[in-house]
């Protein structure tokens, strides 16, 4: 009877208890990637992110933002045989983010700089200050419109002026059933993504970008078909096994202005473990850039790249 007595105070010292208007997380994400670009010369790319997210508590009233995302992060890209005619060896990448959501209202702010030297000047630096709403979110359809500015060196200038401020259209639709999954959005430069039986055990997954408009290698993709095999067990999505084939495109911006960088195509072979992401493969058919223009083939080689994250 005692013991009876005791199980019910503690159900009911739990009902009490005060709920949490808010729920607090850390998520710390390390990376590290590499790509060969000649028989002995790589791109090694060590990065590291913090993200502070604040979630409301659903069903709780607050006016307070139903969201807040708070995230930085720092990243550099090592030479190993330099990069230009003075040979750079290192460059170094910061990026700062905020998000703040109130109901179906979104505000971002973003700014980034990459370089020898990053903030040195307004040629290193990029940012963009946005706002979006949700006009439509049910079962199948969610669409979100809005806008905002971005800043940088574009490259753009009217008669003798240069261009540092661009405005930004902002949109995102989506569409998903049992079979299709469907996005195609647009911050800065459009993307398609795709999706074939997204609640199956195999999936055939496609995204289209582009990184430019000089030639059709600027348009960048990737397709693969993805196996889960965890899917009927309680453990779901949270093992993934991929291959596929894409295209990318990097660039390296230097003090002087110009920019380098390579377009290569690739296949690959990749595992998500959800906590850990694995991927690896070979490059071909590339191209070795300067200012977005082929200047040689780039080396056939491999690349490879390692992510780790934990949420507290």
């Amino acid at each position: 009877m005692a013991e009876e007595v005791e199980a019910a105070e503690a159900v009911e010292a739990v009902e009490a208890a005060p709920v949490k208007a808010f729920q607090n997380h850390l998520v710390p994400v390390l990376g590290f990637s590499l790509l060969q670009t000649a028989e002995k010369d790589f791109v090694l790319s060590p990065s590291v992110n913090l993200q502070y997210i604040r979630v409301k508590t659903p069903g709780v009233e607050s006016h307070q933002p139903d969201a807040v995302v708070i995230s930085g992060g720092y990243s550099q890209n090592y030479f190993t045989a330099g990069l230009g005619p003075d040979s750079v060896k290192r460059l170094h990448n910061i990026s700062l983010m905020g998000n703040l959501s109130f109901g179906k209202n979104s505000f971002v702010g973003m700014l980034s700089s990459g370089g020898e030297v990053p903030f040195s000047s307004i040629n290193t630096v990029s940012g963009a200050l946005m706002y979006m709403r949700q006009l439509v979110d049910n079962e199948h359809i969610a669409f979100s419109l809005g806008g905002g500015i971005m800043v940088g060196d574009f490259g753009i200038k009217i008669k003798d002026f240069n261009i540092y401020v661009l405005p930004l259209p902002v949109f995102n639709f989506s569409y998903t059933n049992d079979y299709f999954y469907g996005s195609i959005g647009m911050t800065g430069m459009p993307g398609i993504n795709i999706t074939l039986f997204p609640k199956a055990m195999f999936r055939l997954n496609g995204m289209l970008s582009t990184a430019g408009f000089k030639s059709a290698r600027d348009i960048t993709f990737d397709c693969s078909l993805a196996y889960y095999p965890l899917l009927k067990t309680s453990a779901k999505d949270f093992l993934s096994f991929s291959a596929g084939v894409s295209n990318s495109v990097t660039s390296y911006k230097l003090k002087d202005k110009k920019s380098y960088g390579y377009q290569f195509y690739s296949v690959y072979g990749q595992i998500n473990a959800s906590l850990v992401n694995l991927k690896a493969g070979y490059n071909f058919d590339g191209k070795k850039l300067a200012d977005g223009e082929a200047v040689g083939d780039m080396y056939k080689g491999l690349f490879a790249s390692v992510q780790a994250m934990y949420m507290f």
